[in-house]
């Protein structure tokens, strides 16, 4: 599902974020990424939505080279990914309702298609009392689980997450962990970048581990 090859990303600052870094992800696995703070970890994100591009190397996904594609097929690309970031980015304008069908609404979606896919994903993620609030009103986990919602409400192939438990407590954080576990288990491909590693020690998945840009650990 995602291939890295010899991949390798630097700046014109002379900043090489990651170098040589080669690894692939099996449809339907569950992968952890991590390392300390600069290590590379959501370069490697960045390189699979096509939000940065390799200096050299090859990045595929789902069996597609990234540099083949142009800036037309990025809206494609990135339809088949769900997205989990540390900070939520929601929208505090909008009831939670709109913030989860906000990707719909961008890929065309009948509104009543829509609406009872928010619903499923208010419900997997146990927030289907609080379609009309407003984000601001609910906890830190809670908003992280609107973003959860609004990352898988597409049904996508593969799942990303970026620190997604950085500022939740670990009780919130193993809660958030087992929901990717859920999804991973009926078939989505999850990548989780985390420094957490005691909670990275107990999901007991494969773990990727960079070092100053290079992979260092495949276990």
């Amino acid at each position: 599902m995602i291939n890295f090859d010899a991949v390798s990303k630097g700046y014109s600052s002379g900043f090489e974020a990651i170098q040589n870094v080669s690894f692939s992800i099996a449809p339907g696995e569950l992968v952890f990424l991590t390392g300390h703070s600069g290590a590379g970890k959501s370069t490697v994100l960045k390189l699979i939505m096509l939000m940065e591009r390799a200096t050299s190397g090859d990045v595929q996904v789902a069996g597609r080279s990234l540099s083949q594609m142009g800036v037309k097929d990025i809206p494609l690309h990135r339809q088949q990914m769900g997205v989990v970031f540390q900070n939520h980015q929601l929208l505090f304008d909008r009831s939670v309702f709109d913030n989860i069908a906000l990707p719909l609404r961008i890929c065309g979606y009948d509104a009543t298609d829509a609406a009872r896919r928010v619903r499923a994903a208010l419900d997997k993620v146990g927030l289907l009392n609080r379609e009309k609030f407003n984000p601001k009103m609910l906890s830190t986990g809670e908003q992280q689980r609107i973003g959860i919602a609004r990352a898988i409400v597409h049904k996508p192939k593969i799942l990303l997450a970026d620190e997604p438990t950085g500022n939740l407590d670990p009780q919130l954080s193993a809660e958030v962990m087992t929901l990717f576990k859920q999804f991973n288990q009926v078939g989505t491909t999850v990548l989780v970048a985390s420094h957490d590693l005691s909670l990275i020690r107990r999901m007991n998945c494969r773990t990727l581990t960079l070092n100053k840009g290079s992979l260092v650990d495949d276990v």
